[in-house]
């Protein structure tokens, strides 16, 4: 019986549902599912209409989450006190109980070479100062028994109390151990980038602002929501509904801006039918402002534009945030959009844009393109005497726009990956690859010791590159990568991988280093299922426990739920009296009969019978 219950614990914790009823406990999730165990063995019905040790309280569960937790959390400490090496991952973000969460997540390379990110858990904060912040990630390392010795990455977002210069979590923890570079998650300075980008190029920044008010007119507006469905329904069927905009989503813009294009048609009959059924003047001022910025041609050219860039950067984001990905690889990644950004950057890929644009731009209600009034130089800026020049033709007017906004995103992108940590790391990459190719790598392997010391010796690390590069697959070498260097050392024995051991830690120091923090991000997502504003009271050492076992689901999978039961068991000698100790034959399938053990569609079992 006390299996069931473990079961039903575990399983609502994987899931990351309710255990309790809306304020009548036989309505809650954790009974109705130890009635359904109770359809295949009647001794559970007599359990829970026991009056007394029925072992179903709140406090049971809680005793048991623990219980569970801590052997998730036992198996990961036991994974990491082998690693060499680990990086630390946090963020921080606000709950459904307006609390301070502070998500913790480590990343390690395991001996396969192959780079995991665990979720630790969340840390209460009382404040977002960097002091604090650092005391907590101090407590989660002694906790795990992790020195701080071993740290050889940090990565956080870009905001001064993680990456402030002179009292920042990244200073100070450097200031304990040198050797933890920190790196801006790729995906945060990616979207810092576009934000610039928007920002910076007018219409782009209005293409953006329309988008976000269309989100607001019809997502937050039940009746044009379903005026919407309809309209589409009779006159774009088969295209997408309309993408909500997220300002803070990284990877949403681009389907939002295509979502628009697909339903203009459908966008610009819903304006007109709303402004006439809208009483409030206010509400109807912004129905008309929008209808009459869907007709201009400078609206189009700007979603289109924008459209044609942001699915480039929604798909570098994408890339990036894969949790085995290292930096350097993140690196190449972000240089590959940058030179497609580039291959678009000419007169005739403008003037294919722009056929484009024409030809799509016919059947809507959509003027035809022209030039804006012209305007003359603020006289702080008319220098000269030479009368001020204007275009006479609209399409290179909106050339010199296109051009623009490229340069801006080419250079964002370049600007915000251009960090002080990845200098480091395409070191360690570039001294891997020179070794093999047979180029000097005389004054990469000098910087590399001298940076990371005790981690390496100059003459062993030296050796082995020579043992590495004179066994080297010879078709492999013109175009060698560090995953082709990882992939060759898999295929050694152990008793191989001895000869190239330094190139082995060479190998854990690159691919230790995350891309991105999107580890930490998804946690948030997990805490919002889980803690949601029917469960804002939730403790938070419940909410630990929970989060652990929602976010590790193979971990929780593999528990062994008699070794639990026995581990709640043997906190009292109460318990064991009732229960003794379990085995593993009293862990019964459903569809199990619960007298004779037997399967219920055999003819055996005394219940058919």
């Amino acid at each position: 019986m006390f299996i069931e219950d473990t079961s039903n614990v575990a399983f609502l914790a994987r899931q990351g549902l309710a255990f309790r009823g809306d304020g009548d406990e036989s309505n809650s999730n954790f009974l109705q599912l130890l009635k359904l165990h109770g359809l295949d063995d009647p001794r559970i019905p007599e359990w829970i209409a026991k009056k007394a040790n029925k072992y179903t309280s709140h406090d049971i569960q809680d005793e048991l989450l623990k219980a569970m937790a801590l052997t998730v959390l036992r198996k990961i400490s036991t994974d990491l006190a082998v690693v060499r090496y680990f990086c630390i991952m946090c963020d921080e973000c606000t709950d459904a109980a307006n609390r301070e969460q502070l998500v913790v997540c480590v990343r390690w390379v395991d001996s396969y070479l192959e780079a995991h990110e665990e979720f630790i858990g969340l840390y209460l904060l009382e404040n977002i100062a960097a002091n604090t912040i650092v005391s907590a990630i101090r407590d989660v390392l002694k906790r795990l028994n992790l020195s701080m010795n071993k740290c050889r990455g940090q990565c956080y977002d870009g905001a001064s109390t993680m990456r402030g210069s002179k009292s920042g979590v990244a200073k100070q923890l450097l200031d304990d151990e040198p050797r933890a570079v920190f790196t801006h998650c790729y995906g945060h300075s990616l979207n810092l980038a576009i934000s610039d980008t928007v920002k910076g190029c007018k219409v782009m920044k209005d293409a953006l602002d329309l988008i976000f008010e269309v989100t607001k007119l019809i997502k937050y507006s039940p009746k044009r929501d379903v005026q919407f469905e309809k309209l589409k329904s009779e006159l774009a069927p088969d295209t997408p509904g309309f993408c909500v905009l997220c300002p803070t989503r990284w990877t949403v813009r681009a389907a939002s801006f295509k979502s628009v294009l697909d339903n203009y048609t459908v966008l610009q009959k819903l304006w007109e039918a709303s402004k006439d059924q809208t009483s409030d003047p206010f509400m109807k001022a912004r129905i008309i402002g929008v209808e009459s910025q869907f007709k201009t041609f400078r609206t189009y050219f700007g979603i289109q534009l924008g459209y044609l860039l942001l699915q480039h950067s929604d798909n570098l984001s994408k890339a990036l945030q894969s949790n085995t990905l290292y930096a350097a690889a993140g690196q190449r990644i972000a240089a590959m959009t940058v030179t497609t950004l580039h291959r678009i950057r000419n007169d005739e890929c403008f003037g294919l844009f722009w056929q484009k644009m024409e030809r799509a731009r016919q059947p809507l209600d959509v003027e035809a393109p022209k030039l804006p009034r012209k305007r003359r130089t603020p006289r702080r800026y008319d220098d000269g005497i030479a009368e001020p020049e204007f275009c006479d033709d609209p399409a290179p007017f909106f050339r010199q726009q296109y051009y623009e906004a490229l340069d801006l995103v080419i250079s964002g992108i370049k600007e915000r990956f251009d960090q002080p940590g990845y200098k480091l790391y395409e070191q360690l990459e570039d001294l891997l690859v020179k070794s093999i190719k047979g180029d000097n790598y005389d004054d990469g392997l000098t910087a590399v010791t001298a940076f990371y010391t005790t981690d390496f010796d100059p003459a062993q690390l030296k050796l082995h590159l020579a043992v590495l590069s004179s066994n080297f697959p010879a078709d492999l070498c013109g175009s060698v990568t560090v995953l082709d260097v990882r992939d060759y050392i898999l295929t050694m024995s152990p008793e191989e991988r001895l000869l190239v051991s330094e190139v082995v830690t060479l190998l854990q120091l690159v691919l230790v280093m995350p891309a991105t923090n999107a580890s930490s991000e998804r946690s948030f997502s997990a805490l919002r299922r889980v803690k949601n504003y029917l469960r804002s009271t939730m403790a938070q050492y419940r909410l630990n426990h929970v989060m652990l076992l929602h976010c590790h689901k193979e971990l929780t999978d593999s528990l062994n739920l008699v070794t639990v039961a026995n581990i709640f068991v043997d906190l009292s000698g109460h318990r064991l009296s009732i229960f003794g100790k379990f085995t593993d034959a009293d862990v019964m399938p459903i569809g199990f009969c619960g007298k004779c053990k037997t399967p219920l569609n055999y003819s055996s079992c005394q219940q058919i019978e």
